[in-house]
């Protein structure tokens, strides 16, 4: 898990400093800054005049024209990154969206669609809800529950009302970063691993909570490096 979170963190870093390169070498620098000094005296020229006045329309005409010009080459680093960065974001998204599910690991079971009966393990090799086996009545749209994987080879039964047992083996759980599902009588069983969290806060933060998952983590650290590295390059004027 500890190796998983920091690779999400050095990519992430990576990607934001790729940006600020491409930006510093694909786009042309000069003439940026020309077009930004030109803005600048556009726009002191434009100061005090009305809209009415035979010379704001041909200055105002002139500031956008600018203000394009540096819209178009601002946006050619995006055209060429576009694609790679949204590969490396699926495949981050693909890998590093759970932790993979070890034994004694508690992780939810959700419980679709199975009548009056008994959910249990064979050997005792899941616990569910700290348990051998629960209860399940009625024909269920969808229970969760927590559940453990205690040993390896590990079949769940249900055995129904009138004595029917039905069985799932989920032995291929141990391992998976994926959300997995058995069918079982009908029904099925959802067992999702738990979220890859890279760090916890001391404090809560609005609409992310205390626990920084993959996704904040990536947006965090590649715009944060992404901000510093542009300051450092700007510093230095070697961008406009």
């Amino acid at each position: 898990m500890l190796t998983s979170a920091l690779i999400v963190i050095i990519v992430s870093i990576i990607v934001g400093v790729a940006g600020q390169l491409s930006y510093l070498f694909i786009v042309d620098q000069e003439k940026l800054k020309l077009s930004k000094g030109k803005i600048r005296e556009l726009q002191q020229k434009l100061k005090g005049l009305k809209y009415d006045d035979p010379n704001f329309k041909q200055l105002y005409n002139e500031l956008m024209q600018e203000n394009s010009k540096i819209m178009r080459e601002s946006m050619k680093p995006t055209f060429i990154t576009f694609i790679p960065f949204l590969i490396v974001f699926f495949l981050m998204s693909s890998y590093f969206n759970y932790v993979p599910i070890q034994y004694g690991v508690p992780i939810s079971l959700s419980v679709n669609g199975l009548t009056n009966g008994t959910l249990y393990s064979a050997n005792g090799c899941l616990l569910i809800n700290n348990s051998s086996n629960v209860t399940i009545t009625g024909n269920l749209k969808s229970s969760l529950y927590s559940a453990k994987i205690m040993k390896p080879d590990c079949t769940v039964l249900f055995t129904s009302y009138n004595k029917t047992t039905y069985n799932a083996s989920i032995s291929s759980l141990i391992g998976s970063k994926s959300i997995e599902k058995f069918n079982i009588n009908g029904g099925y069983l959802t067992f999702t691993p738990n979220e890859l969290i890279v760090f916890s806060l001391p404090f809560s933060l609005p609409f992310i909570g205390n626990s920084i998952n993959w996704f904040w983590a990536y947006i965090i650290f590649s715009f944060l490096s992404s901000i510093i590295l542009n300051r450092i390059l700007a510093h230095y004027k070697l961008i406009a």
